[in-house]
């Protein structure tokens, strides 16, 4: 029976793989293998080519692990991979899943940002990670108006009198500030579905 050598800590784990060791990567299969497995599955609803897409990401792990840029953690890391590899399958097969992106974000925004001791624990400092990373993306003007209105909770009245700015205005940025977000976020958006859906199931 294989023992693996304990990497909790995620900067270890990294410098390790890094360096080519072994026992790094085992511990990266044999810890997240089956939940992103799993969660391919969901995604493609094919296990065969969940199979594919997972062995694949992992594959490039491996190969590219001296180049390995991980601001996430591991976990998240991961299931970010897999997520977009999913999305590339479906591309390719003509078949791409129209998700219903306005509804995955009022989940997002009234539950994760408002209150995110309500969602996954283990992945609150990826969401709060992954969502400053994406708001600093944005264009300095829709950064700004998106932060008075989803952090400081200002109206758009408000916020076109505070910037000196028409309320139209406010909400052309505050629609691209959106769509930059969803492109930025529905992995996470659909691994918070993931999880939510496989603890009530």
């Amino acid at each position: 029976m294989l023992m693996l050598v304990d990497y909790s800590d995620d900067k270890e784990l990294l410098e390790v793989l890094k360096c080519g060791k072994i026992s790094a990567f085992e511990y990266i299969y044999t810890t997240y293998y089956d939940s992103l497995l799993n969660y391919a599955d969901r995604l493609l609803n094919d296990l065969e080519t969940a199979r594919d897409v997972v062995q694949q990401m992992y594959y490039k792990i491996w190969e590219g692990r001296e180049v390995l840029n991980i601001s996430l953690s591991v976990k998240a890391y991961l299931f970010k991979s897999v997520y977009h590899a999913c999305l590339n399958t479906l591309a390719h097969k003509k078949n791409i899943q129209k998700y219903e992106r306005e509804q995955l974000a009022d989940l997002y925004f009234s539950n994760v940002i408002q209150s995110p001791e309500a969602e996954m624990e283990l992945w609150q400092a990826d969401v709060a990670k992954a969502l400053d990373e994406a708001i600093a993306l944005l264009p300095e003007k829709c950064r700004e108006v998106f932060v008075l209105s989803k952090v400081e909770g200002l109206k758009n009245r408000e916020i076109a009198e505070k910037l000196n700015i028409s309320e139209k205005t406010v909400e052309r940025h505050m629609t691209i500030a959106l769509s930059k977000l969803r492109e930025e976020l529905d992995w996470l958006l659909q691994i918070i579905l993931f999880f939510s859906v496989s603890h009530w199931g």
